[in-house]
């Protein structure tokens, strides 16, 4: 009479306590870490969203400046057309080199506040509605903004001087070499740096 195999059964049972002691497969380990990844960058995120709220201040300050900057360069402005114009206190040529002046004054108001409104478009918030061409995506296009507006102010700045006639000859002519290699300089940062990037 043939007696049948004796099939054994290596797996453990159920109530076998080495069962228990088995080595996972890494799925959980993995699911924790993805986990502890999602973690570290939702943190830091809220980080990130709460320490870019520190541009508010120079924003502000940047505002307030340029605001401040502009009423007392209008006031400046009125005083001389008073004396100047209405009074006859002052000459024609000495008036308009005062107001080249003025308008220099005024562009750096304005160069504070496009830096004022870049660094809360940038940092704070960009759903103010601005025109397309004074719209900040990056910083690239804040300096570009500011450099434009800084090569206008060394020519008037450079107008003014030859108005006033305080500096004449050599003199006016390094004043004008100077002015020029400085615009220069800036508008090939511009072509080289700035528009290198943008491509």
């Amino acid at each position: 009479m043939r007696e049948d195999p004796i099939v054994t059964d290596d797996r453990p049972s159920i109530d076998d306590p080495l069962a228990d002691k088995a080595s996972p497969d890494g799925r959980a380990e993995g699911r924790m870490s993805t986990r502890s990844k999602r973690m570290l960058r939702r943190t830091a995120r809220r980080i990130t969203s709460w320490t870019r709220m520190v541009a508010i201040v120079p924003s502000i300050g940047l505002l307030i400046l340029g605001f401040a900057l502009s009423v007392k360069t209008l006031m400046a402005a009125i005083d001389v057309t008073i004396d100047g114009v209405v009074l006859g206190h002052d000459s024609i040529l000495g008036v308009a080199a005062r107001y080249i002046e003025y308008a220099d004054l005024f562009l750096l108001s304005v160069a504070l506040y496009l830096m004022s409104l870049g660094l809360f478009t940038l940092f704070v918030s960009d759903r103010i509605p601005l025109p397309k061409w004074l719209r900040f995506s990056d910083f690239d296009d804040l300096k570009e903004r500011l450099i434009s507006v800084i090569c206008v102010m060394i020519g008037v700045f450079f107008l003014g001087r030859v108005l006033e006639a305080s500096i004449s000859g050599i003199d006016l002519l390094w004043l004008g070499l100077a002015s020029s290699v400085v615009i220069c300089a800036l508008t090939v940062f511009v072509k080289l740096v700035i528009d290198h990037r943008a491509e």
